[in-house]
């Protein structure tokens, strides 16, 4: 990163197009994510560079100058949204507090955009957009998730849920040495694996209460919603399809919807299962508080109702991922 304090001036004769620069965006301790200009003798010349921290002495120098501005290329990042997203997580990537922020502001927008729609549509581009930050902070840091992890939030809404799985499964699919195309394929499963839930009265989701089978019948069919949404937004391909349909097959052949055992369930699934259970045991619920990550794993690994549940191998790497 440039800490360079001095005023940088470089003369660019190529770019026509700028737009002033919104001053309530960048503030004190903050990375620029763009090229900051004046106008002089008729040319706009850079004055901060990119990636610049912004110091006391550097934002007084501004705050003297009549006009700032940015290249027009520039101006969506002058707001946090899904595509200044990556520049956002280039500059902070070790500032663990500020990236998880953003990565919630991101996915709750995306979130409350579905669950505002009263036709179910879903962004596919910003799913896809956010997925790949979150790719990128894995490759870069292979100790990330560990870092981030004392960061989560423990409520259990269906936004946050869907993140912290989509984190967890990017985490284990990159031990796993998954392309990115495949992160790609895992991620949109695990960001929408639940989306289904939309159709289902909150009533029964946050019954404290056993439910009834009826209501447990209620309750499993927001797998086959998930996957009629996801259909519905052109998310067809079989691999992710696959995935959020069998992400609650165990196994020992106890899951739903079909009662599949190890060897029928795809890879993505055995992934999404292991996460989401883990995901779960870690946040708070109506009827008993997060349990820690270590107690979570050994419950997932040695209690008699589970340690059968989950692919042996792929539990394990994500034990040693986090570690």
């Amino acid at each position: 990163m440039n800490n360079n304090m001095k005023v940088l001036q470089k003369k660019l004769n190529n770019i026509s197009s700028y737009v002033i620069l919104n001053m309530d965006f960048i503030k004190i301790g903050d990375y620029l994510i763009f090229d900051i200009y004046i106008h002089s003798m008729g040319q706009y010349i850079i004055i901060i560079e990119e990636s610049t921290i912004l110091t006391p002495i550097l934002m007084a120098k501004l705050k003297k100058e009549n006009n700032l501005y940015i290249s027009k290329a520039d101006a969506y990042k002058q707001e946090l949204n899904c595509y200044s997203l990556k520049y956002h997580v280039r500059y902070y990537q070790d500032d663990y507090i500020k990236i998880i922020d953003f990565l919630y502001i991101i996915n709750d927008k995306i979130f409350a955009d579905f669950l505002e729609s009263e036709d179910d549509i879903i962004n596919t581009e910003n799913v896809t957009l956010l997925i790949k930050s979150i790719i990128y902070l894995i490759h870069d840091n292979n100790k990330y998730l560990k870092n981030i992890m004392p960061k989560f939030k423990t409520i259990d809404d269906l936004a946050t849920h869907s993140l912290h799985v989509l984190i967890y499964a990017m985490n284990l699919g990159n031990a796993l040495n998954l392309s990115t195309r495949k992160l790609l394929q895992l991620g949109t499963a695990a960001l929408l694996h639940d989306i289904g839930t939309k159709k289902i009265d909150d009533a029964i989701l946050n019954k404290e209460e056993k439910l009834s089978f009826s209501e447990l019948e209620t309750i499993q069919n927001h797998i086959q919603y998930s996957v009629d949404i996801m259909k519905f937004n052109d998310i067809t391909d079989k691999a992710i399809i696959n995935a959020v349909m069998q992400h609650h097959e165990n196994n020992d052949g106890t899951g739903y919807p079909h009662k599949l055992h190890k060897e029928e369930i795809s890879d993505y699934a055995s992934i999404l299962s292991i996460v989401d259970v883990f995901n779960a045991l870690t946040s708070d619920r109506a009827h008993r508080k997060a349990f820690s990550s270590f107690n979570a794993l050994k419950m997932m690994m040695q209690d008699k109702k589970m340690m059968n549940k989950f692919n042996t191998s792929y539990i394990e790497l994500f034990l040693h991922s986090l570690k």
